[in-house]
């Protein structure tokens, strides 16, 4: 199953918001680059300043003393500082730590041993963890009375790390809150600015087959990135347009031309059935055959004319009172011996006056009949009845067949369209959309629900006609 295309609104806020968390992200990672860079220019200045006071104090004649004793004054709470020997061992280790912080458990020596194992330099100081404390790590190579030394800078920067972390915290809080900030006014934002797409697109969704060439969509209200999408589709209106016109011409030439010769063949083999006395039963059955097939083609042919009058706006339907119930006893007396007597109508007992076209509307219960016989069993019967009600008359064509699915009640009545239970069954797809487009003509509506008991049932749908005033 595939999965369900998120929107443009929604791929533009998460895009948007991708884009601040990554700008808030380049910040933290930015933030933390300088802060290292920060952490050892300063210990560089530190460095250079002790250098500044121990190299001259080296240079003495009591160098060793003298440094022992300046050794001892720059032990603080964060630094230590000792000379050792190229190899290592500790030259002047610090009498004492005066106050200076050890991880919990840690001895200066071992801290000592732990740091000189780091390589490290005055240009790039090395980074000493111990427990819950950085420490920063770097030497400088010093010669006192001809004896090559390290002078070794501890510094322990835990508080200016802790500092740095909860910068970091802070900028993320702001990010989180400015990401939803940013989000919240992104919404109002995004709405206005796909308002155009929005309007586009029921502009597109108002356009029928009926008003191709007079519903264009308008360019000059429209933003600039939708002028290509709109032109583009104005385009392909006008195309459209031009291959409706050329399919209704064509179906009205044909329906027009075929239809004189169908009626000559069926009136043909009818009359030569009734008066051919020295024919036998099979040619009397195929004239009978070719009688009524160039009776279906008839009707089909009618129904593509008014197909192609209803697009050209030029299907003229009577709007006058008729009687439903006379209309359907028409129609059952001519078409139930086809039908082979399987057509019941309930009759009524008091006329039912509706507004319409009579002839149109006995094609329509025709072609619904004709439906009927196709998919229901052939043991079964296709009831007709009338419903009076008080602004309406149902017509009702019941058939015991297979039914029809809810999710295709709509798509049945349109052109070319059958239902899934027609797979073996012939038919053009086009009777069920003559009898929506000719009632809908009358100004009324085609429906199709399930029967009681099973099966379908069709209705129609007229108004009444007005009640004449007594004379």
């Amino acid at each position: 199953m595939a999965a369900p295309v998120r929107s443009i609104r929604q791929q533009l806020l998460s895009s948007s918001l991708l884009a601040v968390l990554g700008g808030y992200g380049l910040l933290l990672g930015a933030h933390a680059l300088f802060a290292a860079q920060e952490r050892r220019h300063d210990h560089r200045v530190l460095i250079t300043s002790v250098q500044q006071e121990i190299l001259p104090l080296a240079a003495r004649a009591n160098g060793a003393e003298a440094l022992s004793a300046r050794l001892t004054q720059l032990v603080s709470p964060n630094l230590i500082v000792w000379i050792e020997t190229e190899q290592g061992y500790p030259y002047r280790p610090p009498r004492q730590l005066g106050g200076f912080q050890l991880p919990q458990g840690t001895t200066l020596p071992q801290l000592l041993i732990r740091a000189s194992l780091q390589q490290s330099s005055a240009d790039h100081p090395a980074i000493v963890r111990a427990g819950e404390r950085t420490y920063l790590l770097s030497a400088t190579s010093l010669r006192l009375q001809g004896q090559p030394l390290r002078l070794q800078l501890l510094e322990d920067v835990t508080a200016k790390v802790a500092g740095e972390r909860t910068t970091r915290l802070l900028l993320l809080l702001a990010a989180a809150i400015a990401t939803l900030f940013t989000g919240l006014l992104l919404r109002p934002a995004l709405a206005r600015g796909l308002a155009p797409l929005r309007d586009l697109g029921r502009r597109m969704q108002a356009i029928g087959s009926e008003s191709l060439e007079r519903d264009q969509l308008p360019l000059d209200a429209l933003p600039r990135e939708l002028l290509p999408i709109a032109g583009e589709f104005n385009a392909l209106l006008q195309r459209l347009a031009a291959s409706w016109e050329r399919q209704r011409d064509f179906v009205n030439g044909v329906s027009h031309e075929l239809r004189t010769p169908i009626t000559l063949i069926g009136s043909y083999a009818g009359r030569l059935r009734r008066r051919g006395t020295d024919l036998g039963p099979e040619e009397k059955d195929q004239l009978l055959l070719i009688e009524e097939e160039s009776q279906r083609m008839a009707r089909l042919v009618a129904d593509l004319l008014d197909l192609a009058r209803s697009d050209a706006r030029q299907l003229l339907l009577a709007d006058e009172p008729f009687d439903a119930g006379a209309a359907l006893e028409r129609v059952v007396s001519r078409l139930d011996a086809s039908c082979g007597g399987r057509l019941r109508l309930e009759h009524l007992s008091q006329p039912a006056m509706v507004c319409g076209d009579g002839q149109q509307y006995e094609h329509c219960v025709a072609n619904l009949i004709e439906n009927a016989i196709k998919y229901a069993p052939p043991s079964t019967a296709i009831e007709l009845r009338l419903e009076q009600q008080p602004d309406d008359v149902v017509t009702h064509v019941i058939d015991r067949g297979p039914g029809v699915p809810e999710e295709e009640r709509q798509r049945i009545f349109d052109r070319f369209q059958r239902g899934r239970h027609t797979a073996s069954i012939p038919g053009s797809g086009i009777g069920l959309a003559v009898v929506q487009t000719l009632i809908q003509g009358m100004g009324g509506s085609v429906t199709v629900a399930e029967a009681r008991g099973g099966g379908a049932d069709f209705q129609l749908r007229l108004r009444r006609a007005p009640l004449l005033p007594a004379t």
